[in-house]
């Protein structure tokens, strides 16, 4: 009878040893943001005819989707967020579609740097015409009940909006959960919603993803990118800082290693991302001693040390930053 008993206690032991083994490596609704690569885009934009610069650095992210329990314990490792799944990939797509839409992503920004880079640097450049759509929706998003994919957002409460930083301008001061007006076209129809606002970090939204569709404008200088591990509208900062430079035949100090993230529009205007401290400590471990921030993520990352923090709103406030950081105390 013992024996008996034993065998059965081990049997037990192993099926608990098994299930433990398959949970530890089942996928969970999380996923892991982690820092990526500083990028010296003296390496990856060209201009016909000129000297590209250097010390100026992209930073991306990288993302583990749906990482198991084990995976998880990365979480105790500095400069590692956990985030739901559904907050970075919207529900409803796959993988593949999401990388496709953030290359997608990626294009639309390399165009408008060049575009904002080139006429800061006394180029004409036309202003192009823009429309801002809807992709996606987030997870419990009140929009999705009346908004739908592809319509083209045209003004938030009778404030026209043509992109997505004017978007987000006419969000602000909007109480999330509060109901704003949207006006939308669809299929080439104008129809009006009302729609309840979300919170998401610290912002109030739509709930939607957008991309901003510009009919782009043809450029007096062309660039070249060499990036293809890169994507997403995060490095359009950059990528108008280092086409300038190079215009203006600009170069840094060689103690001087600026890197820095950002959306930018047209105007300028350079907006908010996801990532901010895994892209500040990939600055930090690429050597960078300045890293350019939108001003909506400062507060994310304005502690850390080692490393000057600077804010901007627009392209402007970014060339002041460099040219500070290039003077002589």
């Amino acid at each position: 009878m013992r024996l008996h008993l034993a065998r059965n206690r081990g049997g037990i032991y192993v099926v608990v040893a098994v299930l433990g083994a398959l949970c530890a490596f089942a996928p969970t609704p999380y996923s892991l943001i982690l820092p990526g690569r500083a990028v010296d885009l003296g390496d990856v934009v060209s201009l016909a005819g000129l000297t590209p610069q250097t010390h100026l650095y992209l930073t991306d992210v990288r993302f583990a989707t749906r990482v198991t329990p084990f995976e998880l314990l990365s979480a105790f490792v500095p400069g590692v967020r956990v985030v739901r799944t559904d907050d970075v990939l919207p529900r409803g797509i796959t993988v593949a579609q999401y990388e496709g839409t953030q290359r997608e992503a990626m294009g639309e920004s390399q165009t408008i740097a060049a575009a904002v880079a080139e006429r800061a640097a006394g180029y004409r450049v036309p202003a192009p015409r823009s429309h801002v759509m809807v992709l996606y929706f987030a997870p419990n998003s009140f929009s999705a009940r009346v908004l739908r994919q592809l319509d083209f957002i045209t003004a938030v409460n009778g404030r026209p909006v043509a992109t997505s930083s004017e978007l987000a301008a006419a969000m602000r001061g909007v109480k999330a959960g509060s109901i704003v007006r949207v006006a939308v076209l669809r299929r080439g129809i104008a129809r009006s919603f009302t729609v309840k606002t979300s919170a998401f970090h610290g912002r109030t939204v739509l709930g939607t993803y957008l991309t901003t569709m510009y009919e782009s404008p043809r450029l007096p200088v062309v660039v070249h990118y060499h990036l293809p591990h890169v994507a997403g509208s995060s490095g359009g900062l950059m990528f108008a800082l280092e086409i300038y430079r190079s215009l203006k035949r600009a170069p840094l100090p060689r103690d001087l290693r600026v890197a820095g993230t950002g959306t930018i529009a047209y105007d300028g205007t350079v907006g908010p991302i996801e990532g901010a401290a895994q892209k500040i400590a990939a600055a930090r471990s690429a050597g960078a001693t300045l890293f350019l921030v939108p001003s909506d993520n400062y507060s994310e990352i304005k502690d850390t040390s080692g490393i000057h923090v600077v804010p901007v709103a627009t392209f402007n406030d970014a060339l002041k930053a460099i040219a500070s950081a290039t003077t002589p105390q």
